[in-house]
């Protein structure tokens, strides 16, 4: 690691009485060697540095002239998005909280859009040691982080790393969650891998804990789950060699029995409801619904393109169509006239609805759009770089973007801003947003055995 001095740009009283410096250069009064000194005194002050760095000091925090001290520290620690910041003397503590701004300066392979930011925290260590937390106050923006102490200790920007709750997995793609655990297919770790590479498993973990279990045998290439209160409902893709169909297949939560409900095409999506269950079908290009025991499917949709990714309300079941037709189509559930909500889009992916507005995401120009269910004008909502999985919870709209910054987003709907919670993800693919639980997301990986399911604390 390395060490630098500041110049210190401005000592201004403004709104917070005077401040007295050791001259503009932050090293005038440090001996060769020593970090720079800066005095406050009981009408205290602001410090700005080169780089954005800044506290102030507000009255009556000390009760005589004080001197301070800044060290810039280069050393990478893990989800730091800027230096860290040793300040003293060691153990200076105020009398009332003074406020800091941690620059943000790390290099992101897109820049940020209008109204978007990290969500990153100031995180502080006692000076010496290695055991940083995130701080109380974390107000982010485009330039930084401003947070608030009592004390002198180490700090730096940052954000909190996903938790991952399974790892090693051969590209996990589906996901679902109740109130104890979350449900995801993969094709299994090196050490349990089916022989036939196409097979996987259908896995439940339970939340806070990292011990998956699978709860089926290998099966052909699961690509969608469903859950209820008793069983976990999924599209097995099937296989061509050998010859094995697609199917909707289900397991009981608590006896792990298994059930084939239908065998039909090549199954890609999988949502359901109290009585029955829809799926989109990429062979044949049809949405379908069927009884959640069973029993003949019927057609919903026809021309469907390649239905990959559904989302619901009470009435009507909505899809992207991907690049087969670059639509975003609903139907009502009980059948009738398909609408098409947009066209002439990118290659939409995934999709999720509220009670006026149809949300995508686009692969093929990284827009995430929304547009009113009873027609009208799509409005962008985010521009990212090639958009995946969209996941809604209340106001707050989830998106990942596999490319650029590969990261995992939340859209505040209300205010329009965006904050990214986490970069440089391995092909986040599929989210989930529980009400009232963490946000979920599936890593594919960029190597076999590479994929994870990870958990992260969000609004």
């Amino acid at each position: 690691m390395s060490r630098s001095s500041f110049v210190v740009l401005a000592c201004a009283a403004a709104a917070l009485g005077s401040a007295s410096c050791g001259g503009t250069d932050a090293g005038d009064d440090a001996a060769p060697g020593e970090s720079p000194q800066f005095s406050v005194d009981a009408q205290g002050g602001v410090f700005t540095a080169e780089d954005g760095f800044t506290i102030e000091v507000p009255p009556g925090a000390v009760s005589a002239a004080t001197g301070l001290t800044i060290e810039r520290v280069e050393a990478t620690r893990d989800g730091a998005v800027g230096p860290m910041y040793v300040l003293g003397p060691e153990g200076q503590t105020f009398a009332k909280p003074i406020t800091l701004t941690l620059p943000i300066t790390v290099e992101l392979e897109a820049e940020l859009g209008e109204n978007t930011f990290l969500d990153a925290y100031g995180f502080t260590a006692p000076t010496g040691s290695d055991d940083f937390t995130p701080m109380e106050r974390h107000d982010p923006s485009p330039a930084g982080v401003i947070t608030e102490t009592s004390h002198f200790s180490s700090f730096f920007a940052g954000m909190i790393p996903p938790t991952a709750m399974a790892s090693q997995h051969y590209f996990p793609k589906a996901i679902a969650a109740d109130d104890a655990y979350l449900y995801f297919a993969s094709g299994g770790t090196e050490d349990t891998a089916p022989e036939d590479s196409n097979d996987g498993f259908i896995y439940r973990v339970k939340k806070g804990t990292t011990e998956a279990e699978a709860m089926t045998p290998p099966d052909p290439d699961p690509t969608a789950l469903w859950v209820n209160d008793t069983d976990v409902y999924w599209a097995s893709g099937g296989d061509n060699d050998p010859v094995i169909p697609s199917a909707i297949k289900r397991v009981d939560k608590s006896t792990l029995e298994m059930e084939t409900l239908l065998e039909i095409g090549y199954l890609l999506s999988l949502i359901g409801d109290e009585t029955s269950l829809y799926f989109g079908d990429g062979d044949g290009h049809n949405i379908y619904k069927m009884a959640l025991g069973g029993g003949e499917p019927v057609v919903l949709a026809e021309g469907a393109g390649r239905p990959e990714h559904l989302a619901q309300d009470k009435d009507h079941i909505y899809w992207t169509g991907g690049k087969a037709t670059n639509k975003v189509y609903k139907v009502a559930k009980s059948g009738g006239e398909v609408t098409v909500i947009a066209e002439n889009e990118a290659e939409p992916t995934g999709i999720a609805v509220d009670a006026e507005f149809v949300y995508w995401a686009s692969a093929g120009d990284g827009g995430v759009f929304k547009a009113p269910i009873a027609g009208g004008a799509k409005t962008l909502i985010h521009q990212g770089g090639s958009m995946a999985g969209l996941a809604l919870r209340g106001s707050t709209l989830f998106s990942t973007d596999t490319s650029r910054n590969r990261s995992v987003n939340a859209h505040d709907l209300e205010s329009g801003t965006t904050v990214v919670l986490a970069l440089g993800q391995h092909f986040a693919w599929r989210i989930a947003a529980p009400e009232g639980q963490d946000v979920f997301w599936t890593n594919g990986g960029d190597y076999r055995f590479e994929g994870q399911i990870v958990a992260y604390r969000a609004p």
